[in-house]
């Protein structure tokens, strides 16, 4: 389970650019911004995932637009999968599927000022997810990889032959020189996560 942390949140991290972690002009409502984000995640990487095909739809409720398969990179790195930028209310919002078995993975994640003061509404939809699941809470990290500080959390739970399924959250900052130059930006990130995902049951004919 070392790649739940070591590699989804830390490794998968976009590399830090002077344009990614620059302070925000007029930045959103950090509310309204996180409740537009939790909505995008609930939709599409909780209730349509795993199934892609659900995923890619719900997306196109939206106003997104197909990564290319170099910018794709950019969040998965040498990960398998596909992704999206979608322009929402509150700003610019990226959304992944990874698609390495054994793991399968539908994140969410978008620049902030400062991050979310409040992180209520994100643990009520995971809750209610949850519920009834025999979610137990990850060990939190608080590690820095590449000038980058990752602090992570989650819950998880896994079954009888060791398959998992994983809600995550991690929220990026820059580290050390980035930020004393004035690279003070936010990246929260909301992960819905398989590990040996069971098959999706065929829909009814």
């Amino acid at each position: 389970m070392l790649k739940t942390f070591v590699m989804v949140l830390a490794l998968a991290a976009p590399a830090a650019s002077a344009a990614q972690y620059e302070a925000p002009v007029n930045p959103p409502d950090p509310a309204a911004q996180l409740a537009e984000m939790v909505a995008l995640y609930d939709q599409v990487c909780l209730r349509a995932f795993p199934d892609d095909e659900a995923a890619a739809r719900a997306v196109s409720r939206y106003r997104a637009t197909r990564l290319s398969q170099e910018e794709v990179r950019r969040f998965l790195h040498d990960d398998p999968g596909i992704g999206w930028r979608i322009e929402g209310r509150t700003g610019r919002f990226h959304l992944t599927i990874e698609q390495a078995p054994p793991y399968h993975s539908c994140a969410v994640r978008t620049m902030t000022a400062a991050g979310f003061a409040d992180m209520g509404p994100y643990r009520s939809v995971a809750a209610g997810y949850e519920r009834g699941g025999h979610y137990e809470e990850i060990t939190p990290i608080d590690r820095v990889v590449r000038e980058l500080r990752i602090v992570g959390g989650g819950d998880r739970r896994i079954d009888s032959d060791g398959s998992s399924e994983s809600l995550l959250f991690a929220i990026t900052t820059p580290a050390g020189e980035a930020r004393t130059g004035g690279m003070t930006a936010v990246e929260v990130r909301f992960a819905h996560q398989y590990y040996r995902q069971p098959a999706i049951p065929a829909p009814a004919s």
